[in-house]
C-alpha cells in the first residue's frame, strides 16, 4: 500500500506539472514566463517603451524587430498579407496610415473586448482624424501628438529683435510677411551670414496634412497654391539659406547660429535639434508662428489573425492611455504624447533645459488643441512629397516660369500617376 501511495502521488505531481507547463505556454494567455509578442517599427524609439512595459508586466517578453528604410511598409503589407511571422503589433507611420487603414489585417479596436472609442477622448482631434477606417472603426492608436512651432535661436533673436522672450518673438513672427521683413533686414545686417529660414521647406511644412484628394478627385488647396509665391519671394529677398534637410550643412546651421527660425514638429527638439546640435543647450526657444500645424505622428496597429491579442492590446493601450509611463516618457525623453490628460497635467511644470528653460509641454499643449483636423487619404503622401515639392522646386529654380504651368504640371503628374482619380 505504501508503494501505491508514492506512485499515486508521483502522478498527481506530473500531472499538475504538465498542467502548469500547458498554461505557461499558451502565448498571450495566463501568467507564465512564456507570454510574448512581437512588434515591427521603422524606427527603434519603441525600445524605451518595451523595456518600460517589460518592467510593469515582469512575465512578458516583446519580441522587437526594427525595419528602417523604405522597405519598411513593403516587408509589413507582404508579412500580412501571406500570414509569414508577421507581427502582432506594428507601428505606421502618419504618412501611410491611409494606406493600410481599410484593409482586412487590422484588428478592429472599436469593437469588445477593447473598446477603443471609449478612449480616444483623451487625445488630440487631429490625432483621432486617422485612426478610424472608411466605416468609422479605430484601427490603429496614434500614441504621438506631433504639433509644430518655430524653433529659434534665442542669441539671434536677442541680437535682431531685441528680445529672445518666447511671447515678444511670437507676436514679430506671427505672419510671413513679417518673417520675410526680418529675414531680409538680417541678411543685409550680417553680410549674408545669417538667414531668417533655413530653406523652402521651411515655409511648405506649415501647410502639410491637407488632403490632396477629396470624392476620388484631385483637389489643390488654395494654401499650396500661396506656397508658390512666398517660396519665390523668399529667394529674391534672400530669407533663405538654401541649406537642404538632412545635409551637414543644415545640421552645421544650427550649431554655429547661422539660420534663426526653424519651423518643426514637437518630436524635432529630441531628433532634430538634440541629435544635430548638442552643445548648444539653453540656446534656443520656442514661439507661434504664422499657422498652426502638425507634421509627421505614429500610429499602432494589431494583426487581426493574431494569437496573442489580449497581450497585444495590453501593450497597446499601455502605449497610449497608461499615465505613468507616458508621464514617464515626457520627463525622460521630452516626448509629447497624444494623450491630453496627461500632457495638460504636466504643462505647468514641465520645462526644457535645452530651449531654455521654457515651458515646452504648456506651448505644445496650446498648439495642438489649435492643429486642424484632418483625414489623410491614401494618395496624400505621393503627391505632396514625389510631385508636388518637385514641382515646387523647379518652379523656385525658374524652370517653369508661371504658376498656372506648375498647376498644370501638378495635374498632369497625378494623372499618370493615379488614373482612377478625377483630375480637372
Amino acid at each position: 500500500m505504501r508503494r501505491n501511495h508514492w506512485g499515486y502521488t508521483f502522478m498527481l505531481s506530473l500531472l499538475g506539472l504538465s498542467i502548469l507547463l500547458a498554461g505557461c505556454t499558451v502565448s498571450g494567455k495566463g501568467t507564465g514566463s512564456s507570454q510574448e509578442i512581437t512588434v515591427w517599427s521603422f524606427t527603434d524609439e519603441a525600445n524605451y517603451a518595451i523595456d518600460k512595459f517589460e518592467k510593469k508586466y515582469p512575465g512578458v517578453k516583446v519580441n522587437f524587430v526594427n525595419i528602417p528604410g523604405n522597405f519598411y511598409i513593403t516587408k509589413l503589407k507582404s508579412a500580412l498579407q501571406t500570414a509569414s511571422k508577421a507581427p502582432d503589433v506594428f507601428m505606421l507611420e502618419n504618412g501611410n496610415i491611409r494606406e493600410l487603414i481599410d484593409v482586412p489585417y487590422l484588428e478592429n479596436l472599436s469593437a469588445a473586448p477593447y473598446d477603443a472609442n471609449k478612449l480616444i477622448p483623451e487625445q488630440y482631434p487631429f490625432v483621432q482624424a486617422n485612426e478610424k477606417d472608411s466605416e468609422g472603426n479605430v484601427k490603429a492608436l496614434g500614441y504621438q501628438a506631433t504639433p509644430g512651432g518655430i524653433y529659434y535661436r534665442r542669441d539671434l533673436a536677442k541680437q535682431y529683435l531685441g528680445t529672445d522672450d518666447p511671447e515678444e518673438v511670437s507676436k514679430q513672427i506671427d505672419s510671413w510677411d513679417k518673417i520675410f521683413d526680418i529675414g531680409e533686414r538680417v541678411a543685409k545686417e550680417s553680410g549674408g551670414k545669417v538667414h531668417a529660414l533655413a530653406n523652402w521647406n521651411a515655409i511648405s511644412v506649415s501647410y502639410e496634412g491637407i488632403p490632396w484628394v477629396k470624392d476620388n478627385k484631385l483637389v489643390i488647396n488654395e494654401a499650396y497654391l500661396k506656397v508658390f509665391d512666398m517660396v519665390r519671394e523668399a529667394r529674391q529677398r534672400h530669407v533663405l539659406a538654401e541649406f537642404d534637410d538632412g545635409s551637414a550643412g543644415y545640421a552645421a546651421s544650427m550649431q554655429k547660429g547661422e539660420v534663426m527660425f526653424y519651423p518643426g514638429a514637437s518630436w524635432a527638439l529630441q531628433y532634430t535639434f538634440k541629435a544635430n546640435a548638442p552643445d548648444t543647450s539653453g540656446k534656443w526657444g520656442l514661439a507661434h508662428g504664422p499657422a498652426s500645424f502638425s507634421s509627421g505622428g505614429t500610429y499602432i496597429a494589431m494583426y487581426s489573425k493574431s494569437k496573442n491579442k489580449d497581450l497585444a492590446w495590453k501593450f497597446i493601450h499601455f502605449y497610449n492611455f497608461d499615465h505613468e509611463f507616458l508621464t514617464e516618457l515626457a520627463h525622460d525623453q521630452d516626448y509629447f504624447t497624444s494623450n491630453r490628460v496627461v500632457d495638460d497635467q504636466l504643462a505647468p511644470t514641465l520645462t526644457s533645459a535645452y530651449l531654455g528653460n521654457q515651458k515646452h509641454f504648456e506651448f505644445y499643449s496650446e498648439e495642438a488643441k489649435n492643429v486642424p483636423s484632418y483625414q489623410r487619404t491614401p494618395f496624400d503622401t505621393v503627391i505632396n512629397n514625389d510631385i508636388y515639392k518637385n514641382v515646387l522646386q523647379l518652379y523656385l529654380n525658374n524652370k517653369m516660369k508661371t504658376k498656372e504651368e506648375a498647376i498644370q504640371r501638378i495635374k498632369r503628374d497625378v494623372k499618370l500617376r493615379y488614373p482612377e482619380l478625377e483630375v480637372d
